[in-house]
């Protein structure tokens, strides 16, 4: 009733505030201003509730980013893991290196000074050659494979495919691996294909992989072992397996054993040498051919299992003359050579080594020295070092050239050098030479290749 003020009971208000889930009840007394009363009430429930749904939203954002800084903290600490795992293969590895490097270096200094002596007898002195020469191809073979591991973490490693028929490649391999074996009665049996064809794969690389692998396996194999090579084309794929009855591997090791600068033992007690290269070489050789490589073990000691698939498609071997029979060593007797290294050592064998099959030898410290001296006289053939310092063995090659055009001919030359990629064979044949040959350098191959230039002299 109008001007009534009592405690009647008015109207029940009810605000539903879903986004918190909670219906809230207002009892609101009938005044005269309830609409404005019932406006502040809604005014203030919703700014509760508003409170609520931001403080909520605020508490799930921080827990996110507190999530997200974990996982961001718990990536930190497995990266610092891994790059103390990586300090770790980098400290073993040069370690490693250091080892292998020294221990055939150790071993030709010290015959050298043995045969700088003067006491040794010719069974002595025949024994210290040897361990020279098996020490420097041991030198040699290992700076190939980490030229080779460069070039694949750089992705420049190619093959170059061609027809071939693979089983003179294994054998030749295997027959190279022989007295290694050998020396640790280890019996190395051959199973070739004699119906496999020629097929398209690159046959150095491939060659390659066979040594790494049957090495690898002398290597690991006890002494009075045995090692099986097979190798056969199989529905249209190069299957290659070697087999060893020697120490095996675990599981665990499996996992690890293409990878590179890796081996299963890295301590400095281990057993076996090597820098742990081979095997990550073999992979990625044979997926450049589109192959896969696989080893398997039944656990240690119980031998292992390594098996090579590459696709391959037949191919048409090029007719092969004949050779044409070489009963004598070949003789450079009236062969004048100019000669051009920085690296007075090795200036004084090859002109050692020419010199003994009849060569006349001018030689040259710098291509600027071997330029004047070529100017002043000709000579029949020219080998030279490519790297040298001023002048190089390029401009050299030209500068002989110019001579070369003034006088009305081409004096045959060869690259006598370390840079030994496809790429620097290219770029020297490109300069003007005729031949490229990769140091270290066999004095046979230097005679026959000094005698090929002298014979291909053209006027």
């Amino acid at each position: 009733m109008p001007g009534r003020v009592g405690p009647q009971l008015g109207r029940v208000v009810i605000l539903p505030f879903a986004t918190i889930g909670v219906i809230a009840a207002v009892l609101v007394w009938a005044v005269e201003h309830a609409p404005s009363v019932l406006l502040m009430i809604s005014i203030v429930f919703g700014s509760i509730t508003i409170g609520v749904v931001v403080a909520r939203k605020v508490r799930a954002n921080i827990e996110r980013l507190a999530e997200h800084y974990e996982s961001m903290l718990q990536l930190a600490e497995d990266q610092s893991r891994q790059a103390d795992a990586a300090n770790r293969m980098k400290d073993e590895f040069l370690a490693t290196l250091s080892h292998e490097l020294r221990t055939p270096l150790n071993s030709v200094l010290g015959w050298a000074r043995l045969l700088a002596g003067g006491k040794l007898d010719s069974s002595q002195t025949a024994k210290a050659i040897q361990a020279i020469e098996r020490a420097g191809w041991a030198q040699s073979r290992l700076i190939e494979d980490l030229l080779d591991i460069s070039r694949i973490v750089a992705g420049r490693l190619q093959i170059n495919t061609r027809p071939t028929t693979v089983q003179p490649l294994v054998e030749a391999a295997v027959d190279s691996l022989r007295p290694a074996a050998e020396a640790k009665h280890i019996t190395v049996t051959l199973s070739l294909d004699p119906n496999a064809g020629a097929v398209t794969v690159d046959p150095d690389r491939v060659q390659q992989v066979v040594w790494n692998l049957v090495s690898n396996a002398i290597k690991f194999t006890h002494t009075d072992g045995h090692v099986d090579v097979a190798a056969g084309v199989h529905d249209g794929e190069l299957v290659i397996t070697v087999d060893d009855d020697g120490i095996g591997f675990p599981p665990e090791v499996a996992m690890h054993l293409f990878e590179r600068f890796r081996q299963g033992d890295s301590s400095t007690t281990r057993a076996y040498g090597g820098l742990g290269l081979g095997l990550g070489i073999v992979r990625h050789v044979v997926e450049l051919h589109g192959g896969t490589v696989t080893a398997s073990s039944a656990g240690e000691n119980a031998g292992s299992h390594f098996e090579i698939r590459m696709p391959v498609k037949p191919a048409n071997m090029p007719a092969i003359a004949a050779p044409f029979p070489q009963p004598q060593p070949p003789s450079l007797r009236g062969v004048s050579v100019l000669v051009v290294d920085d690296d007075p050592q090795a200036l004084e064998f090859v002109r050692s080594a020419l010199e003994q099959s009849g060569a006349i030898v001018v030689t040259a410290g710098s291509a600027r020295e071997a330029e004047a001296r070529f100017s002043r006289e000709p000579t029949d053939v020219v080998l030279s070092d490519l790297m040298m310092p001023g002048e190089d063995g390029w401009q050299l090659i030209r500068a002989i050239r110019k001579l070369d055009e003034a006088r009305g001919c081409r004096t045959p030359a060869a690259a006598l050098t370390a840079l030994a990629r496809a790429e620097d064979r290219r770029r020297a044949l490109n300069a003007g030479y005729q031949m490229h040959v990769a140091k270290p350098i066999d004095p046979g191959e230097l005679i026959s290749t000094v005698e090929h230039l002298a014979h291909a002299r053209v006027h």
